[in-house]
Protein backbone atom coordinates (compact mmCIF):
# COMPACT_ATOMS: atom_id res chain seq x y z
CA UNK A 1 0.00 0.00 0.00
CA UNK A 2 1.33 3.76 -0.93
CA UNK A 3 1.36 5.28 2.70
CA UNK A 4 0.20 8.82 0.95
CA UNK A 5 -2.59 7.09 -0.08
CA UNK A 6 -3.34 5.47 3.60
CA UNK A 7 -6.07 8.07 4.59
CA UNK A 8 -7.80 7.40 1.16
CA UNK A 9 -7.83 3.70 2.15
CA UNK A 10 -9.44 5.15 6.01
CA UNK A 11 -12.28 6.90 4.53
CA UNK A 12 -13.65 3.83 2.74
CA UNK A 13 -12.51 1.38 5.15
CA UNK A 14 -15.78 0.20 5.52
CA UNK A 15 -15.68 -1.10 1.55
CA UNK A 16 -13.14 -3.60 2.70
CA UNK A 17 -14.96 -4.66 5.69
CA UNK A 18 -18.15 -5.04 4.64
CA UNK A 19 -19.38 -8.42 3.98
CA UNK A 20 -18.46 -9.88 0.74
CA UNK A 21 -21.46 -11.36 -1.50
CA UNK A 22 -21.98 -12.42 -4.95
CA UNK A 23 -22.20 -10.13 -7.98
CA UNK A 24 -25.81 -8.55 -8.10
CA UNK A 25 -26.73 -9.80 -12.03
CA UNK A 26 -29.60 -8.03 -13.93
CA UNK A 27 -30.30 -10.94 -16.32
CA UNK A 28 -31.28 -14.16 -15.40
CA UNK A 29 -28.10 -16.22 -16.59
CA UNK A 30 -30.18 -19.72 -14.93
CA UNK A 31 -32.17 -19.04 -17.94
CA UNK A 32 -29.30 -17.13 -20.17
CA UNK A 33 -27.02 -19.85 -19.60
CA UNK A 34 -28.72 -23.19 -17.87
CA UNK A 35 -26.40 -25.22 -16.59
CA UNK A 36 -25.86 -29.00 -17.11
CA UNK A 37 -26.51 -32.16 -15.04
CA UNK A 38 -23.92 -31.92 -12.16
CA UNK A 39 -24.81 -35.19 -10.09
CA UNK A 40 -21.60 -37.21 -9.30
CA UNK A 41 -19.60 -34.09 -11.15
CA UNK A 42 -16.97 -32.29 -9.43
CA UNK A 43 -13.94 -30.03 -9.60
CA UNK A 44 -10.10 -30.62 -8.63
CA UNK A 45 -8.96 -26.64 -8.23
CA UNK A 46 -4.75 -26.29 -8.53
CA UNK A 47 -4.06 -26.22 -4.62
CA UNK A 48 -1.15 -23.63 -5.35
CA UNK A 49 -1.00 -20.92 -8.16
CA UNK A 50 2.29 -20.54 -10.37
CA UNK A 51 2.13 -16.66 -10.09
CA UNK A 52 1.96 -14.89 -6.52
CA UNK A 53 -0.81 -12.25 -7.71
CA UNK A 54 -2.86 -15.11 -8.92
CA UNK A 55 -5.09 -15.45 -6.01
CA UNK A 56 -7.26 -11.87 -6.37
CA UNK A 57 -7.61 -13.19 -10.09
CA UNK A 58 -8.43 -17.28 -9.60
CA UNK A 59 -9.82 -17.32 -6.44
CA UNK A 60 -13.23 -15.46 -7.64
CA UNK A 61 -13.76 -18.35 -10.01
CA UNK A 62 -12.72 -21.13 -7.59
CA UNK A 63 -15.65 -19.44 -5.03
CA UNK A 64 -18.42 -19.03 -8.07
CA UNK A 65 -17.54 -22.85 -8.86
CA UNK A 66 -17.93 -23.95 -5.15
CA UNK A 67 -21.73 -22.19 -5.45
CA UNK A 68 -22.60 -24.80 -7.97
CA UNK A 69 -20.76 -28.20 -6.96
CA UNK A 70 -18.02 -29.36 -4.82
CA UNK A 71 -14.79 -28.20 -5.48
CA UNK A 72 -11.40 -30.01 -4.03
CA UNK A 73 -7.95 -28.43 -3.79
CA UNK A 74 -4.98 -30.84 -5.32
CA UNK A 75 -1.75 -30.43 -6.85
CA UNK A 76 -3.38 -31.05 -9.90
CA UNK A 77 -0.62 -29.59 -12.22
CA UNK A 78 2.06 -31.74 -10.66
CA UNK A 79 4.81 -32.34 -13.32
CA UNK A 80 4.36 -29.04 -14.80
CA UNK A 81 7.52 -27.71 -13.18
CA UNK A 82 8.90 -25.63 -15.34
CA UNK A 83 6.34 -23.59 -16.36
CA UNK A 84 4.80 -23.71 -13.03
CA UNK A 85 8.21 -21.95 -11.37
CA UNK A 86 8.82 -19.35 -13.72
CA UNK A 87 5.20 -17.84 -13.23
CA UNK A 88 2.91 -19.16 -16.20
CA UNK A 89 2.47 -20.73 -19.24
CA UNK A 90 5.20 -20.74 -22.31
CA UNK A 91 4.95 -18.74 -24.82
CA UNK A 92 5.13 -19.78 -28.21
CA UNK A 93 8.46 -19.32 -29.73
CA UNK A 94 7.36 -17.55 -33.17
CA UNK A 95 5.90 -15.47 -30.71
CA UNK A 96 9.17 -14.54 -28.45
CA UNK A 97 10.72 -12.03 -31.38
CA UNK A 98 7.87 -9.83 -30.46
CA UNK A 99 8.03 -10.34 -25.96
CA UNK A 100 7.64 -6.40 -24.64
CA UNK A 101 6.09 -4.74 -27.31
CA UNK A 102 2.19 -3.90 -26.98
CA UNK A 103 0.05 -6.81 -26.80
CA UNK A 104 2.91 -8.87 -26.33
CA UNK A 105 4.04 -10.82 -22.97
CA UNK A 106 7.46 -9.63 -21.47
CA UNK A 107 8.90 -12.70 -21.03
CA UNK A 108 9.20 -16.62 -22.35
CA UNK A 109 6.53 -17.41 -19.09
CA UNK A 110 4.19 -14.18 -18.84
CA UNK A 111 0.92 -15.81 -19.76
CA UNK A 112 -0.48 -16.42 -17.07
CA UNK A 113 -2.91 -19.58 -15.90
CA UNK A 114 -3.19 -22.82 -14.40
CA UNK A 115 -4.30 -26.54 -15.03
CA UNK A 116 -7.83 -27.54 -13.26
CA UNK A 117 -10.01 -30.68 -14.33
CA UNK A 118 -13.60 -31.38 -13.99
CA UNK A 119 -14.55 -34.70 -12.73
CA UNK A 120 -17.67 -37.11 -13.38
CA UNK A 121 -17.86 -40.69 -12.50
CA UNK A 122 -14.43 -41.80 -14.14
CA UNK A 123 -14.61 -39.13 -16.70
CA UNK A 124 -11.95 -36.80 -16.05
CA UNK A 125 -11.64 -33.27 -18.71
CA UNK A 126 -8.21 -31.95 -18.06
CA UNK A 127 -8.47 -28.47 -18.25
CA UNK A 128 -6.39 -24.64 -18.61
CA UNK A 129 -7.47 -21.19 -17.91
CA UNK A 130 -5.44 -18.55 -19.34
CA UNK A 131 -6.21 -15.44 -17.76
CA UNK A 132 -3.41 -13.77 -19.10
CA UNK A 133 -4.02 -9.83 -20.65
CA UNK A 134 -2.74 -10.92 -24.22
CA UNK A 135 -4.69 -12.91 -27.42
CA UNK A 136 -1.88 -15.34 -27.52
CA UNK A 137 -2.75 -19.02 -26.94
CA UNK A 138 0.14 -21.48 -25.49
CA UNK A 139 0.43 -24.19 -27.94
CA UNK A 140 2.24 -26.12 -25.65
CA UNK A 141 -0.36 -26.15 -23.18
CA UNK A 142 -3.13 -26.33 -25.27
CA UNK A 143 -2.13 -29.51 -26.62
CA UNK A 144 -1.46 -31.28 -23.62
CA UNK A 145 -5.20 -30.77 -22.08
CA UNK A 146 -8.69 -31.53 -23.21
CA UNK A 147 -9.80 -27.75 -23.26
CA UNK A 148 -8.08 -24.89 -22.75
CA UNK A 149 -9.86 -21.47 -21.29
CA UNK A 150 -8.80 -17.82 -22.69
CA UNK A 151 -9.31 -14.61 -21.14
CA UNK A 152 -8.26 -12.21 -23.85
CA UNK A 153 -8.73 -14.43 -26.73
CA UNK A 154 -7.41 -13.81 -30.33
CA UNK A 155 -10.26 -12.14 -32.98
CA UNK A 156 -9.21 -14.66 -35.26
CA UNK A 157 -10.64 -18.55 -36.13
CA UNK A 158 -9.26 -20.41 -32.78
CA UNK A 159 -8.93 -24.55 -32.61
CA UNK A 160 -11.21 -27.12 -31.66
CA UNK A 161 -10.30 -27.10 -27.89
CA UNK A 162 -9.73 -23.43 -27.05
CA UNK A 163 -12.61 -21.42 -25.83
CA UNK A 164 -13.17 -17.97 -25.13
CA UNK A 165 -14.50 -17.33 -21.53
CA UNK A 166 -14.84 -13.70 -20.90
CA UNK A 167 -12.72 -11.34 -18.77
CA UNK A 168 -13.41 -10.04 -15.10
CA UNK A 169 -13.23 -7.26 -13.18
CA UNK A 170 -10.00 -6.38 -11.02
CA UNK A 171 -11.65 -7.02 -7.49
CA UNK A 172 -14.70 -8.74 -8.02
CA UNK A 173 -15.57 -8.07 -4.09
CA UNK A 174 -15.85 -4.47 -3.98
CA UNK A 175 -17.38 -4.21 -7.56
CA UNK A 176 -20.44 -6.51 -6.61
CA UNK A 177 -20.78 -3.73 -3.60
CA UNK A 178 -20.87 -0.96 -6.24
CA UNK A 179 -22.62 -2.59 -8.80
CA UNK A 180 -25.15 -3.18 -5.73
CA UNK A 181 -25.24 0.53 -4.77
CA UNK A 182 -25.89 1.34 -8.73
CA UNK A 183 -28.97 -1.74 -8.63
CA UNK A 184 -30.73 -0.10 -6.07
CA UNK A 185 -30.21 3.39 -6.35
CA UNK A 186 -28.38 5.10 -9.48
CA UNK A 187 -25.91 7.75 -8.33
CA UNK A 188 -26.56 11.07 -10.41
CA UNK A 189 -24.46 11.20 -13.26
CA UNK A 190 -22.68 14.73 -12.36
CA UNK A 191 -19.38 13.75 -14.24
CA UNK A 192 -19.51 14.39 -17.86
CA UNK A 193 -16.29 11.94 -19.45
CA UNK A 194 -14.33 10.15 -16.78
CA UNK A 195 -10.74 8.61 -17.98
CA UNK A 196 -8.38 7.73 -15.40
CA UNK A 197 -4.98 6.13 -16.74
CA UNK A 198 -1.77 4.57 -15.76
CA UNK A 199 1.36 6.04 -17.04
CA UNK A 200 3.48 3.31 -17.75
CA UNK A 201 2.47 1.20 -20.58
CA UNK A 202 3.57 0.66 -24.03
CA UNK A 203 -0.19 2.69 -25.26
CA UNK A 204 1.14 5.45 -23.57
CA UNK A 205 1.56 7.76 -26.53
CA UNK A 206 -2.39 6.85 -27.31
CA UNK A 207 -3.49 7.56 -23.77
CA UNK A 208 -2.05 10.92 -23.90
CA UNK A 209 -3.06 11.91 -27.22
CA UNK A 210 -6.82 11.57 -25.84
CA UNK A 211 -6.10 12.80 -22.95
CA UNK A 212 -4.67 15.92 -24.35
CA UNK A 213 -7.27 16.47 -27.02
CA UNK A 214 -10.51 16.13 -24.38
CA UNK A 215 -8.31 18.28 -21.06
CA UNK A 216 -8.06 21.10 -24.36
CA UNK A 217 -11.99 20.73 -25.33
CA UNK A 218 -14.86 22.27 -23.90
CA UNK A 219 -16.21 19.20 -22.77
CA UNK A 220 -16.75 18.12 -19.04
CA UNK A 221 -13.53 15.66 -18.91
CA UNK A 222 -12.23 14.34 -15.29
CA UNK A 223 -9.18 12.33 -15.46
CA UNK A 224 -5.72 12.19 -16.35
CA UNK A 225 -2.48 10.68 -15.04
CA UNK A 226 -3.14 10.76 -11.37
CA UNK A 227 -5.11 7.09 -10.27
CA UNK A 228 -7.30 6.76 -7.64
CA UNK A 229 -7.65 4.01 -5.05
CA UNK A 230 -9.61 1.24 -6.29
CA UNK A 231 -13.62 2.62 -3.79
CA UNK A 232 -12.78 6.30 -5.14
CA UNK A 233 -12.38 5.06 -8.60
CA UNK A 234 -15.63 3.31 -9.00
CA UNK A 235 -17.27 6.22 -7.20
CA UNK A 236 -16.07 8.38 -10.16
CA UNK A 237 -17.41 5.64 -12.88
CA UNK A 238 -20.55 5.43 -11.41
CA UNK A 239 -20.95 9.25 -11.05
CA UNK A 240 -19.71 9.87 -15.02
CA UNK A 241 -22.07 9.69 -18.31
CA UNK A 242 -19.02 8.35 -20.56
CA UNK A 243 -16.25 6.23 -19.12
CA UNK A 244 -12.83 6.24 -21.58
CA UNK A 245 -11.33 2.78 -22.10
CA UNK A 246 -7.82 2.51 -23.48
CA UNK A 247 -5.60 -0.32 -23.70
CA UNK A 248 -2.63 -0.96 -21.88
CA UNK A 249 -0.28 -3.43 -22.36
CA UNK A 250 -2.57 -5.98 -23.45
CA UNK A 251 -5.83 -4.86 -25.70
CA UNK A 252 -8.26 -5.01 -22.69
CA UNK A 253 -8.29 -3.57 -19.37
CA UNK A 254 -10.21 -3.53 -16.45
CA UNK A 255 -12.01 -0.49 -16.85
CA UNK A 256 -14.00 -1.67 -20.20
CA UNK A 257 -15.50 -4.42 -17.89
CA UNK A 258 -16.09 -2.44 -14.29
CA UNK A 259 -17.79 0.38 -16.28
CA UNK A 260 -20.27 -1.64 -18.45
CA UNK A 261 -20.87 -3.36 -14.72
CA UNK A 262 -21.64 -0.01 -13.31
CA UNK A 263 -23.78 1.38 -16.07
CA UNK A 264 -21.47 3.81 -17.70
CA UNK A 265 -20.86 4.25 -21.31
CA UNK A 266 -17.83 3.14 -22.48
CA UNK A 267 -15.82 5.01 -25.31
CA UNK A 268 -13.55 3.16 -26.42
CA UNK A 269 -11.09 1.91 -29.76
CA UNK A 270 -12.25 -1.45 -31.21
CA UNK A 271 -10.97 -3.79 -28.97
CA UNK A 272 -8.29 -6.58 -30.71
CA UNK A 273 -9.75 -9.48 -28.73
CA UNK A 274 -12.90 -11.68 -28.71
CA UNK A 275 -15.45 -12.69 -26.24
CA UNK A 276 -17.81 -15.39 -25.32
CA UNK A 277 -20.54 -12.82 -27.38
CA UNK A 278 -19.89 -10.46 -29.83
CA UNK A 279 -19.34 -7.02 -28.22
CA UNK A 280 -20.75 -4.44 -30.40
CA UNK A 281 -20.62 -1.10 -31.32
CA UNK A 282 -23.46 1.26 -31.14
CA UNK A 283 -24.91 -1.58 -29.27
CA UNK A 284 -22.56 -2.54 -25.77
CA UNK A 285 -20.18 0.59 -26.24
CA UNK A 286 -19.33 3.22 -29.08
CA UNK A 287 -16.19 3.17 -30.64
CA UNK A 288 -13.46 5.14 -31.98
CA UNK A 289 -10.95 5.44 -34.51
CA UNK A 290 -7.72 3.64 -33.57
CA UNK A 291 -5.79 6.66 -32.95
CA UNK A 292 -8.48 8.12 -30.89
CA UNK A 293 -8.69 11.22 -33.36
CA UNK A 294 -12.26 11.30 -33.01
CA UNK A 295 -12.62 11.16 -29.08
CA UNK A 296 -14.10 14.47 -28.83
CA UNK A 297 -17.08 14.37 -31.25
CA UNK A 298 -17.48 11.06 -30.15
CA UNK A 299 -18.13 11.95 -26.55
CA UNK A 300 -19.81 14.86 -27.54
CA UNK A 301 -22.30 13.53 -29.37
CA UNK A 302 -23.58 11.01 -26.37
CA UNK A 303 -23.42 13.53 -23.64
CA UNK A 304 -26.31 15.53 -25.79
CA UNK A 305 -28.11 12.43 -26.19
CA UNK A 306 -29.24 10.88 -23.34
CA UNK A 307 -31.61 8.23 -24.61
CA UNK A 308 -28.62 6.83 -26.31
CA UNK A 309 -26.76 6.59 -23.24
CA UNK A 310 -29.19 4.43 -21.75
CA UNK A 311 -30.01 2.29 -24.19
CA UNK A 312 -26.19 1.48 -24.42
CA UNK A 313 -25.72 1.08 -20.62
CA UNK A 314 -28.55 -1.63 -20.32
CA UNK A 315 -27.34 -3.43 -22.87
CA UNK A 316 -23.59 -3.19 -21.63
CA UNK A 317 -24.88 -4.19 -18.17
CA UNK A 318 -26.37 -7.22 -19.41
CA UNK A 319 -22.92 -8.41 -21.71
CA UNK A 320 -20.98 -7.72 -18.41
CA UNK A 321 -23.35 -10.09 -16.81
CA UNK A 322 -22.69 -12.85 -19.80
CA UNK A 323 -19.54 -12.25 -20.67
CA UNK A 324 -17.15 -10.72 -17.64
CA UNK A 325 -18.90 -12.00 -14.40
CA UNK A 326 -17.39 -14.86 -12.32
CA UNK A 327 -20.85 -16.22 -12.31
CA UNK A 328 -20.89 -16.62 -16.44
CA UNK A 329 -16.94 -17.85 -16.65
CA UNK A 330 -18.16 -20.36 -13.70
CA UNK A 331 -20.91 -21.61 -16.21
CA UNK A 332 -19.55 -21.98 -19.20
CA UNK A 333 -16.64 -23.76 -17.73
CA UNK A 334 -19.20 -26.49 -16.66
CA UNK A 335 -21.46 -26.38 -19.47
CA UNK A 336 -18.32 -26.74 -21.96
CA UNK A 337 -16.58 -29.61 -20.06
CA UNK A 338 -19.72 -31.57 -18.69
CA UNK A 339 -22.51 -31.33 -21.67
CA UNK A 340 -21.90 -32.24 -25.16
CA UNK A 341 -21.94 -28.67 -27.39
CA UNK A 342 -22.19 -26.74 -24.08
CA UNK A 343 -20.58 -22.84 -24.57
Amino acid sequence: MNLRQLPHYLRHLDWYLREHRPMPLCSDLGRDLPLPDLQHAKVVWPRTYSWTRAPSRLDPIRKALSRLLPVEVSDVAEGHVAWRSKGGFPVPIERQAAIGSLCNPVGPYDIRGEIFEIHRGARVVRCAFDYSDYPIVSTAIQGEVDLYFKCVAPPADLASNVRKIGYFPRNPSLLAKARAKVLRSAPEKRLGIYGRFGAWTDSQSLRAAVVEALQGSSLDFTGGFAVSIYPAYLKEIMSARVALHLPGQGPLSYRMVEAMALGTVVVSPKVACAFPEDLLDGVHYVALNDDGSNVVEVCGHLLRDADRRQSIAERAMVFFDRNFSTESMARRILRTTLEPGGS
